[in-house]
């Protein structure tokens, strides 16, 4: 991993530079930092054309960076878009309970708790997403549906074992962008790859995905 500095809107810029094998450029703002990975061979001159391309955008995800959650008593935890202050009180429990616009949690390790309870949250309303699109949009079967931490992806579909996977992230943003990933991944049972067709299929079942989508990588992972 290489460290690089970029003059972006009169500001310099620090850069994380990492080579890989992989086909194309990926830029990203992680935890406030831009993170850059690119194919091998690939000249320092071409990457720093596409920050430039692209700077705006990724200015703006660094201006506005601010972590979902702050695992501590008296942090804070964003659940569906909304804030919530963390107030620990310790009965030896491992649950948590929302109250007003407080998230209290009853055990000493408040990370893995809080992170216990979301899963179930992000998973409750995710299954009852998917049974209404089933029901209303999807000739399909109900698929396995799994929680996990990704570092670059908001959901994957693993089609011929009929199951999804979402990043537990996703409890933290707004239910409608919640949704778009939600049909996006459904959608592709019915076509495998980011084709044409797929986003036909999608606009069939979301006519907005497109605003959704546009809003979606605003947000971090």
């Amino acid at each position: 991993m290489e460290k690089h500095h970029i003059l972006l809107q009169n500001q310099w810029i620090e850069y994380q530079l990492t080579y890989k094998n992989i086909k194309s450029i990926y830029l990203k703002v992680e935890n406030g930092q831009l993170v850059i990975k690119a194919p091998f061979y690939t000249p320092l001159s071409f990457i720093e054309k596409n920050i430039i391309k692209y700077q705006s955008r990724l200015l703006k995800q660094i201006e506005h960076y601010q972590p979902y959650v702050v695992y501590k008593e008296d942090g804070y935890v964003y659940i569906f878009n909304k804030r919530y202050q963390i107030v620990y009180r310790d009965l030896k429990e491992r649950k948590c309970q929302i109250h007003e616009n407080n998230l209290y949690v009853y055990h000493y390790q408040i990370s893995q708790t809080i992170e216990k309870f979301l899963k179930k949250k992000l998973l409750d309303y995710i299954e009852e997403k998917v049974i209404e699109y089933l029901a209303h949009d999807f000739d399909l079967d109900m698929p396995q549906i799994v929680i996990k931490k990704y570092k670059g992806r908001w959901g994957s579909c693993f089609y011929k074992d009929n199951k999804i996977s979402f990043n537990l992230s996703l409890v933290h943003l707004e239910k409608d962008l919640i949704d778009y990933v939600v049909v996006h991944e459904l959608t592709h049972f019915l076509q495998a790859n980011h084709s044409s067709k797929f986003y036909c299929e999608m606009a069939k079942r979301m006519p907005d995905y497109k605003e959704r989508q546009s809003r979606l990588k605003e947000k971090h992972i």
